[in-house]
């Protein structure tokens, strides 16, 4: 009995030793520990030091250039800015312009979740001019959709910027209000009502894109353009338009079929023309629709040049009496290059391109195939 108490007292003096030690070893670790946090407290990341001027500038260059939109999330999204540190959140959330342009179109994330992420960054704009893309189509949530076109017309005394995929019945919300700043204008509209919708004063609309039913549907300040494109649509649409617009400069057009008797109309002021075909079967000669004396830039596929392309470019140039600059012709060749060259002297640049001019591809996405200066042609 004696023995085992003894026992114990000292396996309980070897404890208290071990423990003893154990926190010797653990105040030291501590002391330790508290050193080397101390050194990082006085440890200052290079990017952290940033003046929060310079800081914000680099923010400024994640999204897309303006008026250019983010997506509501992604590594290109402001909203990244905000996940880094508590500082970055700060700065980001102090920058207007870091949240004015959006796209609210479908990423895979739900109408009524953009909405609301939308709402957000319109707050957190103030009061910048805007740029915003909507594209509707595929979201098959009516009701949400109607309160994010509210949502924009709320907002629409910044509106600078606006591009919108919409049934007809989406423009309510817009139909009648003015728009004081908005430049650009891109409207794709997806039904086809009887009544046409106008809008307020738009003052500063200087440039739009009309696609499929868009230019049916509505009335714009035809006359202050000076840049548009028709998407989709028939020649004999397009006219009563053109006939208004006596400032345009750049006009694009991506037809259907061929024109039937179409009126001809007289573009006074424009100088470059696009004329692009949605099919490569057509022969008609789409250029004696029209008649413009101050053309330097012609961009056609050959498909919309009819039966006798050369005979349709020189005499749509002499009847309109412009001094052209350039022409460039795509899609499948009837006709030699050299024929052209020799025909189109007084052109100082000529481009050829195998590519068709369809809806699916940008000017600037041609393949330039081979060009000349006729001036030098033999």
């Amino acid at each position: 009995m004696l023995s085992a108490l003894a026992a114990d007292r000292a396996r309980v003096a070897a404890l208290e030793a071990q423990i003893l030690e154990l926190e010797n070893s653990i105040s030291a670790l501590r002391l330790e520990q508290a050193q080397v946090q101390s050194r990082l407290d006085l440890y200052k990341y290079p990017v952290l030091t940033l003046p929060t001027e310079i800081v914000s500038e680099i923010f400024m260059h994640v999204p897309p250039p303006y008026p250019s939109c983010s997506w509501l999330a992604g590594t290109v999204s402001p909203t990244s800015l905000t996940h880094i540190c508590r500082e970055w959140r700060q700065i980001a959330l102090s920058i207007p312009s870091l949240w004015r342009a959006i796209n609210l179109s479908n990423n895979g994330t739900p109408l009524g979740q953009r909405a609301y992420i939308c709402d957000l960054w319109l707050k957190r704009s103030r009061s910048c001019p805007l740029s915003i893309e909507f594209d509707a189509h595929g979201d098959n949530d009516s009701a949400t959709e109607s309160e994010v076109m509210e949502l924009i017309a709320s907002h629409r005394p910044y509106l600078e910027h606006l591009k919108l995929v919409v049934l007809f019945d989406g423009l309510d919300t817009i139909e009648g209000r003015s728009m004081p700043l908005l430049h650009h204008l891109d409207l794709d509209v997806r039904t086809l009502y009887d009544t046409k919708i106008s809008f307020g004063k738009l003052p500063l609309l200087r440039s739009a894109v009309l696609s499929d039913y868009a230019p049916l549907s509505i009335t714009l300040p035809w006359a202050q353009l000076t840049s548009l494109v028709l998407d989709q649509v028939y020649l004999d649409e397009c006219v009563p338009i053109l006939q208004q617009t006596s400032n345009l400069i750049y006009c694009e057009l991506r037809l259907h079929d061929p024109p039937g008797n179409t009126a001809v109309v007289t573009v006074p002021c424009l100088e470059s023309l696009v004329l692009k075909s949605l099919e490569t079967s057509y022969t008609a000669e789409y250029l004696e629709s029209f008649i413009t004396p101050a053309l330097r830039r012609l961009i056609i596929s050959e498909a919309l040049l009819g039966h006798e392309p050369m005979r349709s470019l020189t005499n749509f140039i002499s009847k309109s009496g412009a001094k052209l600059e350039e022409v460039h012709i795509a899609g499948r060749k009837s006709v030699p290059k050299n024929s052209y060259r020799e025909a189109l002297q007084s052109v100082p640049r000529l481009f050829f391109s195998k590519q068709e001019l369809d809806h699916r591809i940008s000017i600037a996405e041609l393949k330039v195939e081979s060009e000349s200066d006729s001036s030098t042609a033999s």
